[in-house]
Formats: structure tokens, sequence, C-alpha cells
């Protein structure tokens, strides 16, 4: 009714053509049709359209809707909601809307906002970052970082498809993800909602999420949070950065070109200040870089309040009316999240009615916000996804869910090949997260800072009942006495050693709770609890063989526990189907091929330091830094075997000529496996900058039977062997400098380019570059 309502009284009243609920439009029609619906609007129009209200702050205690409360926003014009009244928590035993029940509740609210604004639609956005993890029932994937630990594209497609699939039946178009950064410090909350830590693996990976959730042409992706946000140096959310030019456009810009390619129709800006100035105020990065370098001219909203954070956050504007002139002054912002007051609507008329001219600024967002909602066809249909509702939950979705979960989760120790076990064997299963399906999900799941237990995931499986389903309840004996702080009482620890004792095989599933962002994620130790690890110790002294399953957002630090286990599985955070996929791996049922996308640290003094750092950079040790697992680890129950690695050319003369590299891959073990495929770059002498140990430029994941070989080939190009140009302002070009390059062929491959005994090895291969564009001493 609201969608026939709309086309005969609405679009007909502002001259705008009715569009399919899957529209293709050319881009100068999208143009066209933005001109007259902006024209149409008055001056209140057009400011409205550049405010986002929490749209919780429309709820009664008992979730229920209050319609005059809303109708009240509605009279302001607002352009845009976010979020719902389950971001806090469950009330009387629910834990959120069914997409029909979302529906239902956003179907009002447009009526109401569209009988009050002259027939414009919201556009309502949530963070839908792992599945619709705020629609009862809809299936939850892994968290990113699961995602990344796949290097499968196809998965992390699938997992955006679904999630856009099953936020738009809940009648939501607009989803705040993907996440963007890059893993730079591991104490970081937010560490398990990024792809990693590496560039590359990050952009491939965001090129295919976005591409999934916008593939109906009816959601928005928004790529966030730009940029630089995880760069932070203490580890705690929100802390300000301090950054060269080189190292933000060559390690955190990359994955907002890769997904301004893929066609990300929103962006968000972040929480902190870089080099001294808030983001919500920064030219150099909100114009200079986005909009002018990288041609980026898309809706930007704000982070959560960050326009009044200028004011009581950065301190940095004296009052809220210079917030809000700052913000619109000295860049593009579009969208303010979270307003909850009238202060920027006032503040930005007064700023129209001081000088007519500022209308022209205000019609430059409003605009982009209103092309956006054309893009997803909320003019012919505010409340879209109808035709998908019955799709929420699916068993296939299950399965897509739990393909993800097995090909992410990572074997990083088997000692004496205790792994796979057998089906028969006895088993005593122990933790706080062997049957705790919140604490395999993390936060963003059902509320912004998830939950503890199992009801209120009607899809989950626990590693206990995972476990008992496949190999029987009498094998699998289960008891926890530990808790996630690491407290347990002596009784329980007897308790537990007795039942160890007894088994032959004992899994101790530890790791972190649920959490996400500033406070509830912030620690000052990256060390895992003591008590956690001198649980599992105990066990250990009894004789049985431990095997050590993490559920955990960030890689915390282990001390010896390794040393005194068999085997350690790092499942991160596989959410719903996560128990399912662990059983299966460690009952053989599936050969595990995660890989390990970020580096897990083994000492306090090395945890800001990624796979690919400068070659300059030093340790304790010396130059080599040892880490608990390297970038890329990742162990099989198969071996495979690399030979003939072939350049087609080792001289390259012209930035026109590319390099074909082949290698082949054998399974020479005695079961089938998966295997991902990595080539290196590494650069000898850089002027521009040191030059990084190497960095990941390729990577192919294939799938091998016992005994079966294949050629895996990749082609480097320019793109590959250079880098950005460390000045913004300048085109985001790139420049590559004559030099000798060393590739390697696999993540533990030491091709170490200033030692002939290591770049001997067969699967180094170094090829020179002359082509006189930047020979070295250039850049005095």
């Amino acid at each position: 009714m609201l969608k026939s309502w709309f086309s005969a009284v609405c679009c007909l009243a502002l001259g705008v053509t009715a569009l399919s609920s899957a529209p293709v439009v050319l881009a100068d029609e999208w143009d066209a049709q933005t001109d007259v619906i902006i024209d149409s609007m008055s001056s209140d129009d057009l400011v409205g359209q550049m405010v986002q209200v929490a749209f919780s702050r429309f709820f009664n205690a008992d979730k229920s809707f209050d319609e005059d409360k809303f109708r009240a926003y509605a009279k302001l014009k607002i352009g845009s909601y976010l979020s719902g009244p389950w971001q806090s928590g469950s009330y009387d035993g629910k834990y959120g809307f069914t997409a029909q029940e979302w529906r239902e509740v956003l179907t009002k609210a447009q009526q109401i906002a569209m009988e009050e604004n002259g027939g414009h639609p919201f556009i309502f956005g949530i963070d839908s970052v792992h599945g619709a993890v705020f629609t009862s029932g809809a299936v939850m994937f892994g968290q990113q970082i699961n995602g990344a630990a796949t290097f499968n594209p196809d998965l992390v497609y699938e997992m955006g498809r679904i999630a856009g699939r099953d936020t738009q039946a809940s009648g939501t178009p607009w989803i705040f993800g993907p996440i963007l950064e890059i893993s730079q410090n591991p104490l970081w909350p937010r560490t398990y909602e990024t792809f990693g830590e590496d560039p590359y693996l990050v952009s491939v990976m965001v090129k295919n999420v976005i591409s999934g959730m916008q593939s109906n042409n009816q959601t928005a992706a928004c790529m966030k949070h730009w940029v630089a946000y995880s760069r932070t140096p203490t580890g705690h959310d929100k802390d300000g950065v301090t950054i060269t030019d080189f190292d933000l456009l060559n390690y955190f810009v990359p994955p907002f070109k890769a997904a301004i390619e893929a066609g990300a129709l929103s962006a968000m800006e972040n929480y902190i200040s870089v080099n001294g100035i808030p983001t919500i105020a920064n030219t150099k990065l909100m114009t200079t870089l986005l909009r002018e370098d990288l041609a980026y001219d898309a809706m930007v909203v704000s982070d959560f309040a960050e326009v009044q954070h200028l004011n009581t956050f950065h301190r940095f504007a004296r009052t809220t009316d210079e917030a809000v002139q700052m913000s619109l002054k000295r860049t593009s912002l579009d969208m303010t999240m979270a307003s909850s007051d009238y202060g920027f609507i006032n503040i930005t008329k007064a700023l129209i009615e001081s000088d007519p001219s500022f209308l022209n600024r205000v019609k430059q967002s409003a605009r982009r916000v209103v092309k956006l909602k054309l893009q997803l066809g909320l003019y012919e249909n505010p409340v879209p996804g109808a035709d998908t509702v019955d799709l929420v939950g699916n068993d296939d979705d299950i399965t897509a869910a739990l393909n993800m979960a097995r090909e992410s989760i990572v074997l990083l120790q088997n000692n004496d090949s205790v792994l796979p076990i057998p089906e028969a064997s006895s088993v005593f299963v122990t933790g706080h997260s062997a049957h705790n399906v919140g604490y395999q999900c993390g936060g963003w799941t059902l509320s912004q800072q998830g939950y503890s237990g199992n009801d209120m995931f009607p899809n989950g499986i626990t590693v206990k009942q995972g476990l008992q389903s496949i190999a029987g309840n009498e094998s699998v004996t289960f008891f926890n006495g530990l808790n996630v702080t690491g407290n347990y009482t002596a009784d329980d620890l007897a308790t537990a050693k007795e039942l160890a004792s007894k088994a032959e095989y004992t899994i101790a599933v530890i790791g972190e709770s649920a959490y996400t962002e500033k406070t509830y994620g912030d620690i000052n130790d990256l060390a895992l609890p003591a008590g956690q690890i001198e649980y599992v110790n105990e066990l250990a002294s009894t004789g049985t063989k431990v095997i050590v399953v993490l559920f955990e957002g960030r890689p915390r630090l282990l001390g010896d526990l390794p040393s005194n286990v068999h085997a350690v599985i790092n499942a991160m955070l596989p959410c719903e189907l996560g128990g399912q996929a662990v059983a299966e791996i460690i009952y053989g049922q599936v050969n595990p091929s995660g890989r390990m996308p970020i580096t897990y640290p083994k000492d306090a003094g090395n945890i800001l330091m990624p796979y690919n750092h400068r070659v300059s950079t030093q340790c304790a040790s010396g130059d080599y830094c040892e880490m608990q697992w390297d970038f890329g680890t990742g162990l099989s129950y198969t071996e495979f075997t690399y030979s003939d690695l072939t350049l087609s050319r080792t001289n390259v003369t012209a930035s026109s000529e590319s390099i074909d590299v082949s290698v082949v891959v054998t399974n020479s073990g005695a079961v089938a496996g998966k295997e991902t495929v990595m080539l290196f770059l590494t650069q000898s002498f850089r002027t521009i900058s040191v030059p990084e140990v190497k960095m990941l430029k390729k990577f192919t994941k294939v799938d091998l039977a016992a005994g079966e070989s294949t050629v895996v080939s990749f082609t480097l190009t320019a793109d590959d062997w250079s880098v950005y140009n460390p000045q913004i302002g300048s085109g985001f070009k790139k420049v590559a400098e004559d030099a000798d390059y060393v590739i390697a062929i696999k993540p533990e491959t030491d091709c170490d380019v200033y030692n002939e005994t290591a770049i001997a090895n067969p699967l180094c291969a170094t090829f020179t570059l002359q082509t006189g564009d930047y020979p070295y001493g250039s850049f005095e």
C-alpha cells in the first residue's frame, strides 16, 4: 500500500519517473532525477537530508514503537535513521525483530516521515557486518577476520550477498560495512572486524564482500572507517594517529581504492585525529585525498556523533556551532550520524541565513543523499525486500556460513600429528567457550557488544554440541570450571583434572568474551588472562593430550601454553556454525585450510610488528623478530610440495611489460586438501622509503586430491612493483624505482635479498627493473 500510495502521489508531484525495484539507470539519468528532486526541496528539506538520527530513541522500554515521538522528528525532514532498539540488549526473552517485524516498524515510520516531508523517504542503515546480525533468525557468518583467514574470496562474496539480501528483507537498504582497516595493533578491540594486516589481502576481500552486498541492486555498502583508524599507537580505540603520507597511501588507502572500484555506494569517516587534525574536520583527508585524488563522489556519513565530538572529545572546536561549521566548511561531509538534538539543523540553517550562498554547500551534500536513495529505488519502494523475507535463515545460508567457518579455522600447532583424532576416542571438553555460541560470535551480534550464551542463537552449535553430534555423548565428557576472566575454584580444577586424566584427549576451549569498540573492548595487556593458561597447563600435567581451541577477536599472548599442549586451533570468531566446524576438523571430517591473516605475536615488545615491517626494524634478538606464528601460517592434514618456479622474464625495461610467474603445487600427502598459494615481493633497495621485508602481491586457493598436481600462475605488472608517491593532492599516482626485486612463494620461504644462501632457495626468484624512470638517487 505504501508503494502504491507513494507512486500515485509523491512521484507525480515531484516529477520523478517511477523506478523498478531493481532499476537499471544510466548515471546521467540518476543525476537528472536527483536535480528534479533537489530543485523541489525547501532549505529545511535540504538541511534535513544531512541528518541521521538514532532510531532507538523512538522506542519505549518494552521495545514498542512510539509514533508520536517519531513524528516530531519527521517534521524536521530528517533524511536518515540508523540502528534500532535491540542494540542495547534484550527484552522479555526477545533479542531482536524478525525480518517481518522490522518491515512493519519501518513501513509505519516511512508512512509518517513521508506524510510530514512532502513524500521524501528516509534511508535506514544498520551494522550488518557479518550477516544480518540484528535480524532474528538470520544466519550469522564469522567475523571479517575469519573471512580473511579463508583466503577464499568466493566465500566472502557469499557472506556479503546473504547479508545484503537479509538486511534488505528486513526493510533496510544500507549496511554500515565492510570495515576496511589494516590491522596494525593487535591490542585494538576492533581487530576482528578487519580483514587482517595486509593491504592486498584486505583489498581483495573488500572488493568481493562489497560486490556481494550490492549484488541485489537495492543495498548500499558503506566503506569504513576513512582512514587509518586502526593505526592506534596505544591499541586503545579512538586514539589519535601520527602517520606519514607514504604509509597512509601505501598501506591504508588501497582497500578504499578497491572499494571505490567495486562501486561502494557510501563511505563513513572515523573517530580519530590524524596528525593532530580530527578526520571530521580534515580537509586533506576528506576533500583533497578522498574527493580529488580518489575522485569519490558518493555520499559520506560521519561516525557516531563525530561532529559534536569536535567540541566534546577532540577539543578542536570551542562550541557546537564551531564544530558544525568546521565539518561543513573544511570537508565534504554529507551526513552527520546520530544527531540527538536540533543543534546541527539549527546551526546549519543559521549559516544559510547569514550567508545565502552557503545553501549551495548544503545542496551539494543533499544531492548525494538523494541520489543514493534513487539508486536504491527508495522513491518507488521505501521498504524494499518483501520478496526475500521467506529466504531469511534458509538451509543454503547455513551451509554457506558453515563452509566459511570450515575454511577460516587455522590449525597452528599439531605436535606428533595428534590431530585428527579417532571418533571412538575418549574426549574431555572444557573451558568457558566450549558451550557458548555468544563467545564464538563476538561483538556486533544481536547487540552491539554481543552476548554470552546459546538461547539467542537458533542456528548455533557449540564445540561441545559439535563433538557430541559426531562422536556421541558417551565418548565426549563435558565439564567447565573456568571463567572467561581466568578464575576457577580449587574444587573445580580438581574435578577437571580428574576428568582429563581419564580421557585420552582434552579439548580446552578458551579465549575472550564478546566486546567491541571503546571501553568494552579496550585492554592494557595483550596476554590471555593468566588463570586461563594456568588452568590448561594443569590439565596438561595429567598426561592427557591437550588440544587448545581459541575463540578470540585478536591474537592474545599465550606465554608457555603452546609448549605444554599438543595442538592449537585458532578459530577466531566463526560465530554460529563455528562449533560444528571445529568438531569436524578435530575428527578429520574436514581438512583445515585456514591461514593466519595477521601475525600472532609471541612477546609483548613485538606486538606492533606486522609481517610486512620495514627491513630496518629491530628486535631484542637483532634483525629477526620471532613471532608465535607468522602471517600466512596454517597447517593441514596433508603435505603440499612446490617445484618448478619459473618467470617469463627476469629483466623489465618498460612499465608496460609484465611477468608471468608459475609454480607447480602437488598434494604429496594421503588425503585431499586445500592450499593457499601466496606470492610475496621484496624490493632490495628503495630511496623513496625504506623497503618492507616482503609484501603479499598475489594469492589463490587450490583444492587438490591426494597425489594431484596443478600449475599455479600469476601475472605481475607495474602496479605490483610500484608504490604510491607520498604526495596527497598529486592524483594518487604510482612510481617504481629501478632495482632488483625478489619473488618468494609461500609465507615461510626465506628470500632474504641480502643473503646469497637464502636467495638461492628454489622458491625464490629475482627480476631486475631497468626503465630509467626512477633510478637510484632521483629522490635527493
